[in-house]
């Protein structure tokens, strides 16, 4: 929502599909809506209009826009099958000669409950595939009683035909991203770019995984990182593949880098970030021109950006609805030009800012600076004023990311740009 917005102030004219039922009042009274995809294709024109699929799991219907003509953005069936199919992007990466921890695959819960119990002393990641991912999150395990008692709990709650999760060998390091760009297999150098970001709810990482709570987001022509990343070039040549690509590796304290999983979409919270605070200009005619493959010139920052992402309870449960029409103070016009992302929020029948209900990730508050400790002030001083009943945020990731950066480099990967400076 928070780009269709972005978009619709830019004079674009902008028409958003909701694909959950649960989240339908997001965005009421500030973007034009639609009640199906099919209604998008009601008086388009592939000669000026552009798709955008900002989340995984449409790659049919992108893929039928692009037989149709359209540009299209964000999304594919092999971008769906690269996120949501992990023993697929596993051997992709194998294949670009990218290290990837021991992972096993498992069609049953008692098969996977059983090879833990006879591999106790391995500390496992349950990361789950297909249809599994849409009903479970990810889980790090403490120790195999853990990870048991989490797959029992998760066999009680689902019961789907196509079961399908991994089991990882856990490694102990900085989890970092590096995000390609592509033009129908062409390579854009200029718009690699690494994203850290934090999971957990609480201060000191503590609490339940909300997705990203706050991240730190620059631009890097040159690390270990982006020369392991980019062995995934012939491979992105030879399937021409379209838009952006992240590889999300965990670096350990030795200086190993092993491959995880694929974001071939849409990050949230990072690409809000890298959007509105280090790509200059107008965000319509850059995503305009990256649908068509015709990006040729960019005005970039080389600056770090951060941002930190506002909730209000039940967050970040998705079980529960969070409570609609809950006043929000404190973003006007002039916050949304420095820097604010909009999420799970409308306009009441007086044009005032509202929470929609949906899960309560209410916004984002964005700033960019050459210090990546610094880029934190703008948004907390935000975070702080803004008039939200239960409001949720965090207070200690300029001091968390800084001692990821110094992990970094003690590791080996240099990140491009001033970490001597943020002492």
């Amino acid at each position: 929502m928070g780009f269709a917005a972005r978009l619709t102030q830019e004079g674009h004219p902008t028409r958003m599909w909701i694909r959950n039922p649960d989240a339908r009042s997001v965005g009421d009274r500030i973007v034009d809506k639609v009640g199906d995809f099919e209604d998008f294709l009601v008086g388009a024109e592939p000669a000026t209009d552009v798709f955008i699929f900002d989340t995984s799991g449409n790659g049919v219907m992108a893929d039928y826009a692009k037989r149709e003509g359209f540009a299209v953005l964000g999304g594919s069936v092999l971008a769906d099958r690269l996120e949501r199919d992990r023993t697929f992007g596993a051997s992709i990466m194998q294949g670009a000669d990218i290290d990837v921890p021991e992972t096993l695959s498992f069609t049953s819960f008692e098969e996977g409950i059983r090879h833990v119990e006879e591999n106790p002393d391995v500390r496992w990641v349950y990361k789950p595939s297909k249809q599994l991912g849409d009903l479970s999150p990810s889980h790090v395990s403490y120790d195999a009683e853990d990870l048991i008692e989490m797959l029992e709990n998760i066999s009680k709650e689902v019961d789907i035909a196509d079961l399908q999760f991994e089991l990882q060998a856990f490694e102990k390091g900085v989890a970092l991203s590096t995000e390609l760009w592509f033009q129908n297999g062409d390579y854009i150098p200029p718009l690699t770019n690494h994203t850290l970001e934090r999971k957990e709810l609480m201060n000191e990482d503590i609490g339940p995984s909300g997705g990203c709570l706050g991240n730190v987001v620059w631009f890097c022509q040159g690390c270990t990182a982006c020369d392991i990343a980019k062995r995934l070039i012939p491979w992105a040549q030879r399937v021409r593949y379209h838009g952006m690509l992240d590889l999300n590796v965990i670096v350990t304290k030795t200086g190993q880098v092993y491959g995880l999983e694929f974001t071939p979409r849409f990050g949230y919270d990072a690409s809000p970030t890298l959007f509105w605070e280090l790509v200059k200009g107008g965000l319509g005619g850059f995503f305009a021109d990256a649908a068509r493959g015709q990006v040729s010139q960019l005005d970039l920052r080389d600056d770090f950006a951060a941002a930190l992402r506002v909730t209000i309870s039940p967050w970040p449960t998705e079980k529960y609805q969070a409570e609609e029409n809950v006043p929000i103070r404190g973003i006007d016009d002039k916050t949304l030009e420095r820097g604010c992302y909009l999420y799970n929020v409308k306009q009441d029948d007086a044009g005032n800012l509202c929470s929609a209900g949906g899960w309560g990730i209410i916004c984002l508050f964005t700033a960019h600076s050459s210090n990546p400790v610094r880029c934190f002030q703008s948004p907390l001083d935000a975070c702080r004023t803004l008039r939200l009943k239960n409001k949720q945020y965090r207070t200690d990731l300029a001091k968390r990311f800084a001692e990821d950066m110094e992990a970094l480099e003690a590791a080996g990967v240099h990140v491009n740009a001033g970490v001597e400076e943020m002492a």
